[in-house]
């Protein structure tokens, strides 16, 4: 039987933890089946500043051995109109030259490069996966990043619109997004409930990690973790993360705050120190995607730090999945992608309508509940529902079932 052949279209770098623990466990999935009915064509962004690892490489060549190819294009930094162009002109010289080898299908992960593959596909007549399709221009109004009357808003806006139109599948995380689509937009597309997929495997609770950076940071074993691990400002809460811990420390003084988070240590205190927070009550961590399933292990109740709005409903946050899978309950807005009727509906998780104060100090005797939960009765609970909601195996066959859809 012939291979149909699919370009992947990725506007991120390949080891990039978006998309290893995310979008890339389904194509693995695929390069070690031996009946595998796909021919994959790569193409993604490559940032000088991160060349792959020998580690890494090791895994290139081993994916290329069962029958990956791939093009690394250059990523140019930065938000300008003119670098995006730059990015776009040169996806589409590639993918031209792989439609005239008789690719005809192209799958994209989440709306910027969707806009992109759009593109590409309408003047390449090729068919249009739009996967983990959400509406980024909206977020971007909601946090305050862009005007509504903004040149960036209004070109993302429309290009997010007529690829949706244009598509031939659209998977997504939530109903919300499959009403807007459906009733709103009347996008004819075949739509796929996909929320994103968690790694299972690598996020699950592991005793000898959690004593393990316990010993590491000083935390007692016996003391209760609240765990962060993320950015502060742009589509996530900044300074209010430290006040929300402070409010919540006041309750419970003895609370300690693990937060693992690319920005700098005296960024982060200089946050918390602005809230009153005694830094012997929090630790600062950094870690790369390979060691960061062990602080999970180490925490006790998770935070997912995304402010609500409107645009909000149709996140698919990757860390509800990683938190639940590890055994974390966790703390979310209310109006947040599905996440937050989950917390509520499944019993694991608190959910509040802002991180203002009244609303934490409400939170916590909630929280606490969890917290005196028997730990492992605690943990199954959560994992038990997470595997059903964000487990690779309860969501392979859908995103299989999207793939044929796009293929017929």
């Amino acid at each position: 039987m012939q291979k149909k052949k699919v370009v992947i279209y990725l506007y991120n770098r390949l080891f990039d933890p978006l998309i290893q623990s995310n979008f890339w466990l389904y194509v693995r999935s695929y390069l070690d089946d031996p009946s595998n009915p796909y021919t994959f064509h790569l193409i993604t962004y490559e940032d000088p500043d991160f060349p792959l690892r020998t580690e890494q490489q090791a895994q290139v060549d081993e994916w290329q051995a069962h029958g990956l190819e791939w093009t690394a294009l250059t990523w140019h930094r930065g938000t300008a109109l003119g670098k995006k162009f730059s990015d776009l002109a040169a996806g589409f010289q590639t993918v031209a030259k792989l439609r005239l080898r008789g690719y005809r299908h192209i799958v994209a992960l989440a709306s910027v490069a969707g806009s992109f593959a759009y593109v590409f596909a309408r003047l390449l007549g090729m068919k249009l996966f739009l996967y983990q399709f959400e509406p980024h221009s909206e977020y971007a109004i909601d946090n305050k990043m862009w005007r509504p009357d903004s040149l960036q808003f209004k070109l993302a806006h429309m290009l997010e619109r007529k690829a949706a139109h244009f598509a031939t599948v659209i998977a997504s995380g939530t109903r919300f997004m499959e009403e807007r689509l459906r009733d709103k937009w009347h996008v004819r597309a075949s739509f796929f409930r996909i929320p994103t997929v968690a790694n299972d495997r690598k996020f699950q609770f592991n005793a000898f990690d959690r004593d393990s950076i316990r010993k590491q940071l000083g935390i007692r074993p016996d003391q209760w973790v609240l765990f962060y691990p993320g950015k502060f400002g742009d589509l996530y809460y900044r300074g209010e993360v430290a006040w929300m811990f402070k409010w919540l420390g006041e309750a419970h003084p003895d609370l300690h705050f693990l937060i693992v988070t690319p920005h700098a240590d005296e960024e982060v205190h200089a946050l918390f120190s602005a809230a009153g927070v005694a830094k012997d009550t929090y630790s600062v961590s950094h870690s790369d995607y390979v060691d960061i399933h062990k602080y999970f292990s180490a925490a006790d109740f998770a935070v997912i730090a995304v402010p609500p709005g409107p645009s909000k409903q149709f996140i698919s946050n990757i860390k509800v999945g990683e938190y639940l899978s590890a055994g974390l309950p966790f703390l979310i807005t209310r109006g947040v992608s599905e996440d937050y009727e989950y917390a509520e509906q499944k019993h694991v998780g608190v959910v509040v309508d802002d991180f203002v104060e009244a609303d934490i100090r409400k939170a916590w005797p909630q929280i606490e509940r969890y917290l005196r939960m028997p730990a492992e009765a605690r943990r199954t609970h959560c994992r038990d529902v997470g595997l059903a909601y964000r487990g690779f195996d309860s969501l392979n066959p859908i995103f299989r079932g999207a793939m044929s859809a796009l293929t017929a």
